[in-house]
């Protein structure tokens, strides 16, 4: 089953999820994409609105000067729970001295922003989604004297941006999949990608420790390389099916003392759109301000990504059941919106897909709200067709009328301007 893969990304770089700050090179957005103004655009992320709440006085963070610093204040000021936690071991950051396998970078998430600690780092790693700026990168100064917030537009575009600033890129989130060695180093590139949704299970998450259960189903999680025998022979099954992490490291540093399997999931799935959502958000800002108008056929081209991303079509069946260990679960489930009879985008399903009804959660995001007017108008129209069965386009056909007839009553009650014409 574990054949020796042809290698996926030629002379593939390291891969930085989320790292720090300075960079002598600088990319600029301004030619390629002036109807955005990505650089000196004003910020309207969660992160911006806290840190504004912050100087204002009106939330205080607290420090803790012998353990996490900021990080405990600051996640629950963010409103990210804890049960998020995912542990990273693989050196895929610039802040790669810190980070081996007893010693992973701890992820945090919800819907709209990623915080990263790593013990002994002098700052806190932030992604977020800006409503209308896309992804955007910060760091958080670990200085018990004064909250720092500095906005990084150097080093993490070297690699957060999808085509490296060679032409047409756009700033995007990363998730990777490496093998690597109890130091964090990486040791093959024949199995190094960048994952997402459509990603096979036994590709997903290497360099990552993962707690909960899959069943029958491989990962590469929990694999660390101390011998180069194995890679000779994948054997992943012995790595999978982890309730707790205590074989592999001291998890009391962290928050959390797991890795969760549904938090990886979801996130995974909130990657993938929210990088979709930047694209339409850039190509289509771009063209209205050079053309002063973007069409309607053009508009179609640029939301069919998405649109395929926001009804997970081409989401890897599950053949097993997943279930996590940490509440994630049960907490991202709580947070609703639900339709009159209590049915929410976010139930899950995890036996066979993520979730129970195809729709992504982010429907409701800040991004989609914030998409020009010319954009939005003929994303819901596309919407409304799709679940109405009125599509001729191949692949919407295979959403089943049960899902999309519940679909399109959890809208109705939860978000009804996307059947306002």
């Amino acid at each position: 089953m574990h054949e020796k893969l042809l290698t996926i990304l030629l002379c593939l770089c390291i891969i930085p999820v989320f790292p720090a700050t300075g960079y002598a090179q600088v990319f600029s957005y301004a030619e390629a994409y002036p109807g955005v103004n990505y650089e000196s655009g004003l910020l309207t992320d969660r992160v911006t609105r806290l840190i504004a709440e912050i100087e204002e006085g009106k939330i205080a963070l607290e420090f803790d000067a012998q353990g996490r610093g900021y990080l405990d204040s600051f996640l629950a000021a963010l409103e990210i729970d804890p049960s998020s936690q995912s542990l990273v071991f693989s050196k895929t950051a610039l802040k790669t001295r810190f980070v081996t396998a007893v010693t992973p970078r701890a992820l945090y998430f919800n819907d709209d922003t990623y915080i990263a600690f790593i013990q002994n780092s002098r700052s806190l790693e932030i992604a977020t989604m800006d409503p209308n700026l896309g992804p955007v990168f910060m760091v958080l100064a670990q200085d018990p004297e004064e909250i720092s917030v500095e906005r990084e537009l150097n080093r993490c575009l070297r690699c957060h941006d999808s085509y490296s600033m060679t032409g047409g890129g756009v700033p995007r989130f990363l998730l990777s999949s490496v093998l690597a060695d109890p130091d964090g180093e990486i040791v093959t590139h024949e199995i190094s990608i960048m994952t997402d949704t459509s990603t096979r299970l036994d590709r997903r998450w290497g360099g990552f420790y993962v707690t909960g259960s899959h069943g029958s189903q491989e990962i590469m999680g929990n694999f660390v390389i101390d011998d180069l025998d194995k890679l000779r022979n994948l054997n992943l099954a012995v790595n999978g099916n982890k309730a707790d992490l205590s074989e592999y490291l001291d998890t009391s540093p962290y928050i959390s003392g797991g890795s969760d399997i549904v938090a990886l999931m979801v996130m995974e799935h909130q990657v993938e759109v929210q990088n979709r959502i930047s694209r339409v958000n850039f190509e289509s800002r771009t063209r209205i301000h050079q053309q002063g108008v973007i069409t309607e056929l053009e508009v179609e081209a640029l939301i069919q990504p998405l649109l395929e991303s926001l009804f997970m079509l081409n989401e890897v069946s599950l053949t097993d059941e997943v279930a996590g260990t940490s509440g994630f679960a049960e907490y991202f489930q709580s947070l609703g919106p639900e339709d009159k009879m209590g049915r929410s985008l976010r139930e899950f399903d995890l036996q066979t897909r993520i979730f129970k009804y195809p729709l992504s959660y982010l429907i409701y995001s800040e991004a989609i709200d914030a998409l020009p007017n010319a954009v939005k108008n003929v994303l819901y129209r596309r919407i409304r067709q799709i679940l109405a069965g009125a599509t001729q386009v191949e692949i919407f056909t295979s959403l089943e009328e049960d899902d999309r007839s519940a679909i399109a009553a959890i809208l109705q009650d939860t978000k009804p301007e996307i059947f306002q014409e």
